[in-house]
């Protein structure tokens, strides 16, 4: 191969890492839970799990030193994007979300981080956006707290959608995989919803967090 085209190669990982890194999102600020505390690997037990080959970044991303990287495994992909999991340096549950296309002209597009700690999380999920990069969508991911169906979920999205017909099926994702329940769509269609209200048969009504 020519030393030009390994420069390239070299150049374009570099761009994939200072956009992982650019693009990572602040923690949620902390809310005391009434709830038990688990830790990261109890609430999702993939985490625990050995690493395969398909746990691996796409080509041009890193990771952050914001977690630990042996523990980074796909929660799930979308589609609008993949979705990653890992555990925090501190504990906390991290979810990296990599927009698609991954890759456009040769260029790596834009990927984003956050690590909310579990009292967060048992409470609320981890909210996640994404701005995206030149070429790339912009994603808004949802993890929902335990307990949440996902059957639940699209029932209120279905509500949801009857207040705005113009949003479509397919402009929202609900995905149930790895005992975890996302929630994905772009941004623009979490902007027309505004408010994003998860009815539970058993407790209080879920608020997300806004993100738009």
């Amino acid at each position: 191969m020519p030393k030009a085209h390994l420069g390239k190669i070299a150049a374009l990982t570099l761009t994939g890492l200072l956009s992982l890194n650019a693009c990572s999102a602040s923690a949620p600020q902390t809310e005391e839970s009434s709830l038990p505390v688990p830790s990261a690997e109890e609430f999702l037990p993939l985490l625990a799990q050995t690493q395969s080959d398909g746990d691996k970044l796409p080509e041009g991303f890193e990771d952050t030193d914001s977690y630990d990287a042996q523990t980074r495994h796909l929660l799930a992909t979308s589609d609008f994007g993949k979705h990653y999991v890992a555990v925090g340096n501190e504990g906390q549950l991290c979810m990296v979300t990599i927009p698609k296309p991954e890759q456009k002209d040769d260029d790596f597009e834009i990927a984003g981080t956050t690590c909310p700690t579990m009292d967060y999380v048992v409470e609320n999920g981890v909210p996640l956006k994404v701005d995206g990069g030149e070429n790339s969508l912009e994603v808004v991911t949802y993890l929902l707290p335990a307990g949440i169906s996902s059957v639940t979920v699209e029932n209120s999205m279905t509500g949801l959608r009857a207040e705005h017909p113009d949003i479509k099926a397919e402009d929202i994702q609900v995905i149930s995989e790895n005992d975890a329940v996302l929630l994905v769509m772009e941004e623009a269609t979490a902007k027309e919803l505004g408010t994003i209200t998860i009815n539970r048969s058993e407790a209080d009504p879920l608020v997300l967090a806004s993100l738009t």
